[in-house]
């Protein structure tokens, strides 16, 4: 699972340059597998950040990696409430384990953001009680954990920007691989907003296996 999840997320500045193509790969049996799927869980994502020179200059090694991982928590937390949402509006089939739950469980099983993907995604569902976890990697220049509120309402002009992410599904039962999306998109720091996971996944959201039909 670690290799696969570098392979896609090194190779993301690659897809944006080629247009900020979607990729999306969906289980054949995806639909027998998560039939009595009743909860997932969101994982910390795997960040990395790149600021302006001056910026990386300025932060040591520690900060950047503190950055990073407040990122990959920003990330969970955002995919939460946007699963949260389709759930409220009756568009997603289970329910979603609040990222507090989460994190606190993996950190009595002494999981951590560093080497949890080291571990079979089928004992990482089994140790968080879900069916399935969603897993990946997200790569920006504009991170949500650092941005100001001015930032965060999209008020701030700024250059263009780029943010990554590479996300996975994984069942429960058998560690089989359910879905898998990359998708880059461009934009300013008005477009890079609070917004972001809505926007990255829009393209996919009907496709999603826990979408109601």
């Amino acid at each position: 699972m670690k290799n696969v999840v570098g392979i896609f997320f090194w190779c993301s500045l690659l897809v944006l340059e080629a247009g900020a193509q979607v990729h999306f790969f969906k289980n054949a049996e995806v639909e027998s597998l998560v039939e009595n799927h009743e909860t997932i869980a969101t994982l910390p994502f795997q960040a990395r950040v790149t600021l302006p020179p001056n910026q990386m200059q300025s932060l040591s090694a520690d900060e950047l990696a503190s950055l990073e991982r407040l990122e990959g928590q920003s990330i969970q937390q955002a995919l939460f409430t946007w699963f949260q949402n389709h759930k409220e509006k009756g568009e997603l089939t289970v329910n979603v384990q609040d990222p507090a739950v989460t994190n606190s469980k993996l950190t009595a099983a002494g999981i951590s953001l560093h080497n949890y993907q080291d571990i079979a995604p089928a004992h990482l569902a089994a140790v968080l009680g879900v069916d399935a976890i969603v897993i990946g990697s997200y790569e920006t220049n504009l991170p949500l954990a650092a941005r100001s509120p001015q930032d965060r309402e999209g008020k701030t002009p700024g250059e263009a920007n780029l943010a990554v992410i590479n996300l996975f599904i994984y069942n429960a039962a058998d560690g089989e691989l359910l879905v898998q999306f990359h998708n880059g998109i461009y934009g300013s720091k008005a477009r890079l907003n609070d917004g972001l996971i809505e926007a990255l996944l829009k393209k996919v959201s009907r496709k999603m296996v826990y979408a109601k039909t």
